[in-house]
């Protein structure tokens, strides 16, 4: 009998095998899981955006951020739609362009750090522009009730850019040509953009962001 028993043991296997399985694979999602917040959590602490954002909100603003990837050249957001996001660019850039009388134009290009969508969520105002990857993209996706119930609107300082996103359909006024600039002049405004304070909460001033900057510039 005691051979039967045996036979018996072994034809039925290990029936403890599934939970250790069970317990490694949920190990494993909360490892991935809190590596994935961790990452989050280094990210916005370079986001110009988050600069002003006290430290002790940066984890729950980290724990609401979802990881979304857009393809190149995929419409992230739609100029005129309803707005129940906002995203920051992790990585890879996207164009901006807006419908006016005279056709759609591309009004700017955005990179690592920059942030779109905010003003539908701010204003309860359909999108103003129209967002595309231009490679492929990596973003963070905060909804709109995550984004009231932080009290990001209050909390983080929005550069003002309804022109940029097209006003609700105003036009773009014809810029003025840039002005020559010496050495001179191109460092001072150099450090006069890096020493800016609400700039660097809107964008990351790279050296290359600072050399476009410059060379638009008139007097």
């Amino acid at each position: 009998m005691g051979c039967g028993a045996s036979a018996e043991a072994s034809k039925g296997g290990d029936s403890s095998q599934p939970n250790r399985d069970d317990r490694a694979k949920d190990k494993k999602a909360a490892k991935d899981e809190n590596k994935e917040y961790q990452a989050k959590m280094q990210f916005l602490e370079h986001v110009p955006l988050m600069k002003r954002l006290p430290k002790d909100q940066h984890p729950l603003v980290a724990s609401v951020c979802e990881i979304k990837d857009f393809a190149p050249k995929e419409n992230i957001i739609k100029q005129g739609d309803v707005g129940e996001e906002f995203f920051v660019i992790k990585s890879g850039e996207a164009s901006v362009s807006v419908k006016t009388p005279e056709g759609v134009k591309k009004v700017a290009t955005l990179k690592a750090g920059d942030y779109f969508g905010e003003n539908a969520l701010l204003r309860d105002e359909p999108r103003t522009a129209t967002i595309t990857a231009e490679t492929a993209m990596q973003t963070l996706k905060i909804t709109r009730k995550a984004f009231q119930d932080l009290g990001l609107n209050d909390q983080l300082q929005f550069a003002n850019r309804r022109a940029v996103g097209g006003g609700g359909g105003q036009a773009i006024q014809k810029a003025k040509e840039p002005t020559p600039k010496t050495e001179e002049d191109i460092r001072l405004i150099s450090e006069a953009l890096r020493s800016n304070e609400n700039l660097a909460t809107m964008t990351m001033l790279d050296d290359a962001r600072v050399s476009a900057f410059i060379e638009v510039m008139w007097k």
